[in-house]
């Protein structure tokens, strides 16, 4: 971008933020940065600079992001002289660099505990790395003692595997026996998108000793450059394969279990249920204790808190994720809601594998626990590169929330240099929120209802009625032929189908719920699922003091009318087929509410808790709105894709005495059906901010997409059009309170009247409350529409432009695969349908 441009991008990003920071809500959390998005911030090779690390910070800054995580993997090609090897004391002045550019925008820093994943390194050796078993079955005859038997070990293990016990077991034939040998070998998996300097073996996450060590030499990095810790330590999704042992397990597991391992080692492999489970538990444990645990306590020890993504992992995840600060979930694709005005995509997306049931297990741990933060590794894989719109990540992110989430960081941000040609350095998986993206111009006003979604949701407590007990027992007992069980977030359907269906139960029939895990259970109120008494009305109290009503046991058949006398199920969800999730706070309590259907809804509902008032807060325009109440209900109208705070006031001027203003009125409802007025006057096209840039400017008699357009650059240009046009009311129709609908927008539209900026339509439903800007006689109506990338790119592939220069896997599809964009047909830009004004005040 040339200094011009970048001045002119400057002033416009100036207003816009400025816009869309007019009004504050009256909450002041202690840490005003984690109500802001994160993102994970991908250093391709460590080849970071001073000068680039400022233009970078200030860029995420000025947009709206509080928080980089520091993730270094693998680099670039041809820039190996400008690498700095992870933990160098040349990378340590960098962190150090980046933690005062930081502080000086009110960022914070978090840090991988590593680079790429899992954590490992060149430190780490051979023998504290992930370790398996490596078993030799085999029948042989009673007369041959089993220390004479040349055991056929696979050749390609027998330099790293080491005999370590033999057991004999009857096999039911007369003069035979079984013998089998354990073999402790190593996977010699290696850190995956390794950044320079942090290529190594991954470690043995069961082996205390492993953990210690590798911990020890990050410390010896800070001390011995004298540079503070980060703000968090983080430690990304389990993803060690085949890791199934550790030297001490054996051991561990008669400790622990009371029985011995290596005796029953044929029923291990035979799968039989209870050892195979007590197995699995065991591993479970020293994951915990080991790794998780000590992990934890080494961040305290230095005043840093960590995040972790316990899921991938063969131990209880309710566990791992108690154990940290802050769990972190994470979303993995592009889930089909079926909202309107929602575009697909279809062949450049793929499935959410998060559900609702696999993104409850963070904040259940966070909420048992009593902890404020919940985080999520968000939009992983959303869609393909380049065509990931802001309307595309608002609906999964919505659903995160109502789950429990209030901590989101995009996946992610690529450390580019300024002047480095477009598009810039990337990592291989989308969404890329970063400064060479399109939709980088109007992501300030994603980001800002980040920040007010975040600000309430992180105030007051977790409200869910009951708590679902997770058999992990009853899970490990199944599918036995594997000997290691992982929770991953794409397979989870198998590994627990009957939890899930309990669980979806509990969720039609509108409760609020939250999981626990035995060692939890444990620690509430009641010490146990054992001693908890079916008649008891008391609630009970987690070792973090939240209350639930109750507990379900989804091996047992959900009784409907026992959850019912317990408590109240909300019509938010029976009726209107809407999430929401419910916290309490003084004055009373907070929903947020989002429909995600394809249905409108407008009805009066009651709610499950005794308010005597309520108010509207909506995040997107930061207005507050009465609700209107009828004999105890209050009315809710929404249009497929909106989302909204409800705020509930326990007595009549609560909410006031707690801040909350409102406009004095119920807002102006919004009705599909509404009398419309399309603007059928002519249209102007011209281009501003535009790559490549588009000289010409086009009447149209109607708003329509350019891409398709009689010009070769406006065919391939990423830019903003502004569509301009006039039209006249009379006086009567100047009184009305209208709405002007975009309809189908490719992607975002700022939209000015008169001279009056209205707001930014970056989300379904494309609609903006017009308030006090229309006139009668003349009124001037422009609308700027920003695109994605995807015609740009595909450009250049066509013409054979080399942007893929990065190492490794360098850029690849959603599949994984190495391919090209040439063949991409024009992604639609601009307005795609007529644009029409509503009449709100007809109803």
């Amino acid at each position: 971008m040339s200094q011009k441009l970048n001045i002119a991008f400057s002033l416009v990003l100036m207003t816009a933020t400025a816009a869309v920071s007019a009004q504050n809500t009256p909450l002041q959390p202690q840490d005003n940065i984690t109500c802001k998005a994160g993102t994970r911030w991908w250093w391709l090779g460590s080849a970071v600079d001073s000068v680039n690390l400022q233009w970078n910070l200030d860029q995420l800054h000025r947009h709206g992001i509080g928080t980089v995580e520091i993730t270094p993997i693998y680099g670039v090609q041809g820039n190996e002289r400008n690498e700095l090897k992870y933990l160098s004391p040349e990378w340590m002045h960098a962190l150090r660099i980046t933690e005062q550019i930081a502080a000086r925008d009110s960022m914070q820093v978090d840090m991988n505990n590593g680079t790429g994943w899992p954590f490992g390194g060149p430190w780490v050796p051979l023998s504290e790395g992930a370790c398996k078993a490596v078993f030799v079955d085999t029948v042989v005859s009673k007369s041959v003692k089993a220390d004479k038997i040349d055991f056929a070990v696979p050749q390609k293990e027998r330099p790293y595997s080491r005999l370590s016990a033999v057991r004999t077991f009857p096999t039911g034939e007369k003069g035979r026996q079984r013998v089998i040998a354990l073999f402790i070998g190593r996977t010699r998996q290696k850190v995956k998108r390794a950044a320079p300097g942090g290529e190594g073996w991954v470690i043995d996450h069961f082996d205390k000793n492993a953990v210690k060590h590798y911990l020890t030499h990050i410390d010896s990095a800070f001390a011995a450059n004298a540079t503070p810790y980060p703000t968090t330590f983080f430690n990304d999704s389990y993803e060690v394969y085949g890791a199934n042992w550790t030297p001490t397990l054996a051991d561990e597991f008669e400790k622990r279990r009371g029985y011995s391992l290596l005796d029953n080692l044929d029923k291990l492999l035979d799968g039989d249920a209870k050892v195979v489970s007590d197995y699995r538990e065991t591993l479970s444990d020293m994951l915990y204790e080991n790794f998780t645990l000590q992990w934890t306590a080494w961040a305290h020890s230095h005043g840093v808190v960590v995040r972790n993504q316990a899921h991938g992992s063969p131990a209880n995840l309710l566990d791992l994720y108690a154990a940290v600060d802050i769990p972190e979930i994470e979303g993995f694709g592009l889930s089909d809601f079926g909202i309107r005005g929602l575009r697909t995509d279809p062949g450049f997306t793929r499935k959410n594998f998060s559900d609702v049931s696999m993104l409850k297990y963070a904040p259940s741990a966070a909420h048992v626990t009593g902890k404020k933060l919940v985080s999520s590794e968000t939009f992983t894989w959303l869609t393909e590169h380049f065509r990931t719109s802001l309307n595309q990540m608002k609906p999964d992110l919505d659903l995160m929330y109502t789950c429990g989430v209030n901590r989101m960081f995009f996946h992610g941000t690529a450390y580019s240099p300024k002047n480095d040609p477009w598009p810039g350095w990337k990592f291989y998986a989308s969404i890329d929120m970063s400064p060479t993206n399109s939709i980088w111009r109007d992501a300030p006003y994603l980001m800002k209802y980040i920040e007010r979604c975040q600000r309430f949701l992180q105030w007051g407590s977790p409200d869910n009625d009951f708590l679902i007990y997770l058999p992990v027992r009853e899970m490990w007992k199944k599918n036995t032929k594997d000997l290691l069980m992982m929770f991953d977030i794409n397979t989870m359907g198998k590994k627990a189908p009957d939890f899930i269906r309990a669980v979806m139960e509990v969720d039609s029939l509108g409760y609020g719920y939250d999981y626990i895990s035995d060692r939890q259970l444990a620690r509430s109120s009641v010490g146990g699922l054992e001693n908890l008494s079916t008649a008891s009305s008391a609630p009970i109290v987690t070792e973090g003091g939240t209350k639930y009503k109750g507990i379900i046991d989804p091996r047992k058949p959900i009784d409907a009318a026992a959850l019912a006398a317990k408590a109240t199920p909300e019509a938010l969800s029976t009726v209107l087929h809407l999430r929401y999730i419910r916290r309490s706070n003084p004055s009373g309590w907070h929903y947020f509410i989002a429909n995600l259907t394809p249905n409108d809804v407008d009805d009066y509902v009651p709610l499950a808790v005794p308010g005597a008032e309520a108010m509207w807060y909506n995040p997107l325009t930061d207005e507050y709105s009465a609700a209107e109440m009828r004999n105890g209900r209050v009315r809710v109208t929404m249009l497929s894709g909106e989302s909204r705070f409800l705020l509930v006031g326990k007595s009549a001027g609560a909410l006031a005495s707690a801040g909350f203003r409102s406009a004095g009125s119920a807002a102006a409802i919004v009705r599909r059906d509404a009398p419309a007025k399309v603007i059928d006057t002519p249209w102007t096209l011209s281009f501003v901010e535009d790559h490549p840039h588009v000289a010409r400017t086009w009447t149209l008699d109607h708003p329509q997409t350019w891409e398709n357009l009689d010009d070769d650059s406006v065919k391939v240009t990423m830019g903003t059009g502004v569509y301009t046009t006039t039209m006249r009311l009379s006086k009567s129709e100047a009184k009305r309170h209208w709405a002007i609908n975009l309809g189908d927008v490719r992607e975002s539209a700022r939209v000015y009247i008169n001279g009056e900026f209205v707001g930014c339509a970056w989300s379904a439903p494309f609609i903006l409350d017009t308030k006090n800007t229309l006139k009668a006689g003349k009124n001037v109506i422009r609308i700027e529409v920003t695109n994605l990338p995807a015609n740009r790119i595909a450009d250049m592939d066509r013409r054979g432009v080399k942007w893929r220069k990065m190492k490794e896997i360098n850029v690849v599809d959603i599949n994984y695969k190495h391919t090209t964009y040439a063949g991409w047909k024009p992604v639609k830009s601009g307005l795609n349908s007529a644009v029409t004004l509503m009449d709100l005040s007809a109803e």
